[in-house]
């Protein structure tokens, strides 16, 4: 990846609209540095099979975006609208 700096564990990269990965444990308000932690961090690989949960509990499967470019593209894109703590390389 051609991002640098340290993941404050914000966890929106971990959303597709307002649905959430299934492994992203809430801990406080998404958004806010420690406000998430993946509980299969160490597990994780690109293109994982992952289910998202939506508001009411609605699921849509999907996939692990982790080392991937799709991450790298989300990451850049959060982070030109101020909403992430790493920055491009």
């Amino acid at each position: 990846m051609a991002l640098k700096g340290v993941c404050n564990q914000c966890g929106l990269c971990c959303y597709v609209g307002a649905y959430k990965c299934e492994h992203l444990e809430v801990l406080n308000i998404p958004g806010t540095p420690m406000a998430t932690r993946c509980t299969v961090h160490d597990k994780r690989y690109t293109d994982m099979p992952i289910l998202l949960v939506g508001p009411r509990g609605e699921i849509k499967h999907g996939f692990c975006l982790h080392d991937s470019a799709a991450e790298e593209m989300e990451l850049t894109k959060l982070i030109r609208q101020g909403r992430c703590s790493l920055q491009e390389g």
